[in-house]
């Protein structure tokens, strides 16, 4: 798909939703209108975040490139910082664009979700050491999979069998997955909550998780609570988590045990539940190959829940398209060209 039909169709897109689901329930100012529409801003900015098979790297080059190249499109297009400023204001928008394409996605055969946790580095590690602080204040140090320690947050997705994001909730990097999660579940039962499961006398001490003291935030991108399990990996294992969020949200997830919890899994068990999370880690890798997800480069929280929500939202909608064109999900990174 060439440039100029692809933005040609992610604008009717968008204009239809916004015009059926967000227009009604906006409120008449009083005055001029804004020079561009809102559906012209989400547009715009939607096509900003693919990083593959496009002429741009960054919100400032798409701002120059619109310019140069697609004024017909866009005649009303604002400079870059007016630009910043409208997309930072419709970061809801994006929110709900992003759940009602996955609930567009959804399927009868989407009988599970999977949860896990992405690293989202504020800067590096050297940069830690030659400077005290960060923009981001409130980063952390946290242990990253596959990538060791790492400063910055984490960002925890749930994802379809299908593979569109369901819903996605931020917090500090040093935070245990087990709070991550029991914040994300009590949110989408409409009260977002840290509790802990009753101890009991006899567990050891190195089962006891130690109470979050950080950030945790955009409850609003949660999303909603559907009677599906969860799968999730090691970092949200533990009896007494499995059972308390089964009793307090009715929320069924699935984990491997600890290694001294009985009964224990056979080797072919943990395989087959890791083979059905693999769709969690290709979302993760589709969203830092091909839109950049671990370089956000936001100057503000404001900033960050706006490229986290506008990048979530895009990926929904390349799912959507490809499957449009009878195209495979995993052809992302050629859909542009």
């Amino acid at each position: 798909m060439d440039l100029e039909t692809f933005l040609t169709t992610l604008y009717v897109l968008v204009d239809d939703w916004y015009k059926e689901r967000i227009a009604p329930q906006m409120k008449r100012k009083v005055g001029a209108n804004p020079r561009m529409s809102d559906s012209e801003v989400l547009t715009v900015a939607l096509a900003g975040q693919w990083r593959v098979g496009v002429p741009w790297q960054s919100e400032r080059g798409l701002v120059r490139c619109m310019e140069a190249h697609w004024r017909g499109m866009f005649p009303t297009l604002l400079g870059r910082s007016g630009f910043n400023k409208r997309v930072r204001c419709l970061w809801g928008a994006f929110v709900l664009l992003q759940q009602h394409v996955a609930c567009l996605l959804d399927s009868p055969q989407n009988v599970y979700e999977c949860v896990d946790s992405l690293p989202l580095p504020a800067f590096s590690n050297g940069q830690a050491q030659r400077q005290p602080s960060h923009w981001l204040w409130q980063s952390s140090r946290g242990w990253g999979a596959y990538g060791g320690w790492f400063w910055g947050d984490q960002l925890l997705l749930s994802v379809q069998r299908g593979g569109a994001i369901t819903g996605w909730l931020l917090g500090a990097a040093h935070l245990n997955d087990r709070w991550l999660l029991e914040a994300f579940l009590s949110a989408r039962r409409g009260e977002p909550r840290l509790v802990e499961p009753p101890r009991r006398g006899r567990d050891a001490r190195a089962d006891y998780t130690p109470p979050p003291l950080g950030f945790i935030g955009a409850f609003a991108a949660v999303g909603r609570a559907l009677p599906r399990p969860y799968l999730a990996d090691r970092g949200f294992n533990g009896r007494r988590w499995l059972r308390h969020w089964w009793h307090a949200y009715q929320a069924a997830v699935i984990a491997a045990p600890v290694y001294n919890e009985q009964p224990n899994w056979s080797p072919h068990t943990k395989r087959w539940l890791a083979s059905h999370r693999q769709r969690i880690e290709t979302t993760f890798a589709w969203l830092d190959g091909l839109f950049g997800i671990k370089r956000l480069n936001a100057h503000s929280r404001w900033g960050q829940y706006t490229r986290i929500a506008a990048k979530t939202a895009a990926y929904n909608i390349g799912l959507f398209i490809n499957r449009f064109l009878n195209r495979p999900d995993g052809a992302l990174a050629t859909l542009l060209c």
